[in-house]
C-alpha cells in the first residue's frame, strides 16, 4: 500500500504536463456551462482536443489499446443506445417539421440526432478515459477532485458575497430575480443547486479518503449548504432527498437507517423554512395547465414561451402520441409548433428545448429507449454495488442518474466527470492510498 505520496506529474514529460493541465481545466470548467462558443461549451471543446490527442497516441501505438472489461461493457451499452436513437431519428423523417425563424444545419432532422450522438460519444469517451487514469493512479483523481471541490466552493462564496451587493445595487451577479436566488457561475438556481450537490459529494469523498482535512471540509460544507439553500433549487432538493433515501435503503444497520431518517426530516424542515417548495411546484402545475392562454399573455417573455413551462405542457402530448418510438432525438424544437402538440398556445419562433432532463427526452426517444438510457446511466452504480465499493463512492455513481432524472440535460459535463471519479476510485479502492497531506508542488 502506498503511503504519503504527493500529487505530482513529471513536468519534464510533455504528455504528463498536458495531462495535468487537462485535469485542472476539467475540474475548473465543470463549474459552469456559461463559457461557450455558440452552443458548444469550452469544456466540450477541451474534450474534443483531448480525443484528438488520444487518437494520435492510438495511431502511434499501432492502433492497439488495452480496455478494462467493465468500462468496455459501459461503452458497448452506449453504442447500442446511440444506434437505436439513430434508427428512430431516421424513422422520424415522416413527420412535418416546423423550422425556427433562423434555422442552422445542426438543427435539421437526423443531423441534430447525429450531433447529439457525437456529443454523447465525447462525454462517454472522456468519462471512461478519466476513469482509467484515476484507476491507475489515485493521485490524479485526488488532484482533479480537489480542483473540482474548491472551485465549487469559490462559486458558493461568490454567490454569498454578491448577495448584499445585489440587494443594494441590483447588480444580479451571483444571484438573480426578486428573491435573489443564488446561481454561482450558472445562469439560474435550478441547475446550480444540482451542481452544488455534486460538489458536496465530491468533498465528502475527499474527506473519507483523507484527502482533505476535517476543519476545511466542515467550513467549506457550511458555505456550500448556505448556497445550496439559497439556490432554491427544487430539483436539487428532490435530488438530495432521493440520494438520502437510497442511502437509507442501503444502510446495513438499523441505527444508521434511523440517523438517515432523522437527517431527511431535518432537511425537509430546513427546506420548507427557507423555500416554499409546495408553492413553487403548484406554480409550475398551474402554469402548465393554463399554458395555452398564458403563453399569449406572456408572449414577450422567453422564460415562459420556451423551456420547462412549455415543455411540461407539450412533452406529455408528444409521449401520448408516440410512446414507443418518440419523435426523434433532438426533434422537440422542430415539432413543438405542430397543432396537435401546441394547441392554441403561442407559436415559438426560436429553437427550443424542454429542459426537463430524462422526462423531456421521453418525447424524443420513446419510453423503451429512455428506460434503456436510464439503465446505461445506472450501470456504474450497479457495478460498484456489485464489487461492494464504499457508500461514498456509490453515491458519486448515483449522482448522474439523479441529476438527469431531476431535470439536468444529458450534455451537462460535470455528471460525467463525477461518474469517472466513482468508477476510477471504485475499481481501485481495495488498494487505496491513505494520503494525509496532498500539498501541491509547483513546477
Amino acid at each position: 500500500m502506498e503511503q504519503d505520496r504527493d500529487i505530482s506529474f513529471p513536468h519534464s514529460n510533455t504528455g504528463s504536463r498536458w495531462l495535468k493541465i487537462f485535469l485542472f481545466l476539467t475540474g475548473t470548467l465543470a463549474s459552469t456551462i456559461l463559457l461557450k462558443v455558440g452552443s458548444i461549451q469550452y469544456l466540450e471543446i477541451l474534450y474534443f482536443v483531448e480525443l484528438v490527442v488520444l487518437l494520435v497516441i492510438f495511431s502511434e501505438n499501432n492502433y492497439k489499446v488495452r480496455w478494462f472489461r467493465p468500462y468496455l461493457r459501459i461503452a458497448t451499452w452506449y453504442v447500442l443506445f446511440s444506434s437505436a436513437a439513430f434508427v428512430l431519428a431516421l424513422s422520424s423523417l415522416r413527420y412535418d417539421f416546423y423550422f425556427p425563424d433562423t434555422p442552422n444545419l445542426l438543427t435539421y432532422p437526423v443531423i441534430i440526432t447525429i450531433s447529439r450522438i457525437v456529443e454523447l460519444g465525447a462525454s462517454v469517451s472522456i468519462m471512461l478515459y478519466l476513469a482509467g487514469q484515476f484507476r491507475e493512479d489515485q493521485l490524479k483523481a485526488a488532484f482533479t477532485m480537489r480542483v473540482y471541490f474548491w472551485v465549487g466552493f469559490l462559486s458558493a462564496v461568490y454567490s454569498i458575497v454578491s448577495y448584499p451587493l445585489n440587494v443594494v445595487a441590483d447588480l444580479s451577479l451571483g444571484t438573480y430575480g426578486s428573491d435573489h436566488r443564488m446561481r454561482g457561475f450558472y445562469n439560474e438556481g435550478g441547475p446550480y443547486g444540482l451542481y452544488l450537490l455534486s460538489v458536496f459529494l465530491i468533498g465528502f469523498a475527499l474527506y473519507k479518503k483523507n484527502w482533505v482535512k476535517k476543519v476545511p471540509f466542515q467550513f467549506a460544507s457550511a458555505i456550500l449548504a448556505v448556497a445550496f439553500l439559497g439556490s432554491q433549487s427544487k430539483a436539487a432538493f428532490c435530488g438530495l432527498l432521493f440520494v438520502l433515501l437510497i442511502n437509507g435503503l442501503l444502510a446495513k444497520s438499523f441505527k444508521r437507517r434511523v440517523l438517515l431518517a432523522l437527517a431527511v426530516a431535518v432537511f425537509l424542515v430546513a427546506v420548507f423554512q427557507v423555500v416554499d417548495l409546495g408553492r413553487g411546484v403548484a406554480g409550475y402545475q398551474r402554469a402548465s395547465q393554463a399554458y395555452e392562454w398564458l403563453s399569449h399573455r406572456h408572449s414577450n417573455d422567453p422564460n415562459f414561451i420556451y423551456g420547462r413551462v412549455a415543455g411540461a405542457f407539450i412533452v406529455p402530448k408528444m409521449v401520448r402520441e408516440h410512446p414507443l418510438t418518440g419523435i426523434g432525438w433532438g426533434n422537440y424544437g422542430l415539432l413543438r409548433n405542430a397543432p396537435e402538440y401546441r394547441g392554441a398556445a403561442a407559436f415559438a419562433h426560436l429553437n427550443d428545448d424542454p429542459g426537463l432532463g430524462i422526462a423531456g427526452m421521453t418525447a424524443d426517444l420513446g419510453i423503451p429507449l429512455v428506460f434503456y438510457l436510464m439503465a446505461c446511466l445506472l450501470l456504474p452504480f450497479i457495478y460498484l454495488r456489485r464489487i461492494k465499493a464504499p457508500l461514498y463512492l456509490t453515491n458519486l455513481a448515483l449522482l448522474q442518474p439523479v441529476v438527469h432524472l431531476f431535470g439536468g440535460q444529458l450534455n451537462l459535463t460535470y455528471p460525467w466527470i463525477v461518474t469517472a471519479f466513482a468508477l476510477g476510485l471504485g475499481y481501485s479502492y481495495t488498494k487505496a492510498s491513505q494520503i494525509p497531506d496532498l500539498a501541491m508542488r509547483q513546477p
